[in-house]
């Protein structure tokens, strides 16, 4: 469930301008460290590197990589999963239009791997999570594409602490496969804290499983 993309994902629609800067979060399973996500890099061109080595029995141990980089008047964008599921993913944005995927193996292909059928206006998985680590608040609906679903994020509800605002908001699978066969969850719980206007911490919550990603 931690490399799901997020984690996300999401034209950048930052609460304040954005720095080019390196992130390191630990995934936590209750009291239990999964492993780490990194992340660098701002707007068009970022990374992020989740990494488990602890999940349990180690069946879902291994990397999610993603580098979304500028390339003249497109982004492209490159997907790596390595572990028990070996899956490369390769997107071409032109403007706001996807205009190339490819998915390997194609086996893992679905009807959302075709570039007609991918909705105007979707950012990638790494552009989205840049988004979240970047921003200095609760951030505005976006809508992520990762080469096989789209998901729409939205803020649903904001409770401001002094200086830390919790983010409620929704993760839908609207269009594409869910995540995590053969439970294919398409609506998941998420939260998301800033703390002095800083991302401290992301929460996602399903099947009864609360996944913590808190910033180091």
């Amino acid at each position: 469930m931690t490399r799901l993309p997020l984690i996300a994902a999401l034209a950048i629609l930052l609460a304040g301008p954005a720095v080019a800067q390196s992130q390191t979060y630990a995934m936590m399973l209750g009291n239990r460290q999964l492993g780490t996500l990194g992340f660098d890099g701002s707007g068009q061109d970022v990374h992020l590197l989740s990494r488990l080595d602890n999940t349990p029995l180690g069946v879902a141990d291994g990397t999610f990589e993603a580098t979304t980089r500028a390339n003249g008047t497109a982004v492209d964008y490159v997907g790596q999963n390595r572990g028990s599921k070996t899956r490369d993913i390769a997107i071409t944005r032109q403007g706001n239009t996807v205009s190339a995927v490819t998915v390997s193996p194609t086996d893992d292909m679905t009807a959302l791997s075709v570039p007609a059928q991918v909705p105007v206006g979707t950012l990638t998985t790494a552009e989205v999570f840049g988004i979240l680590a970047l921003g200095k608040t609760c951030p505005n609906p976006m809508a992520m594409y990762d080469g096989r679903r789209v998901v729409q994020l939205a803020t649903t509800a904001i409770d401001t602490q002094g200086d830390t605002v919790i983010c409620t908001m929704s993760y839908r699978v609207v269009a594409g496969k869910g995540h995590l066969s053969p439970f294919n969850f398409k609506s998941l719980a998420m939260t998301a804290v800033y703390r002095s206007q800083a991302l401290a911490l992301i929460t996602v919550s399903a099947g009864g499983f609360d996944v913590n990603l808190v910033r180091q």
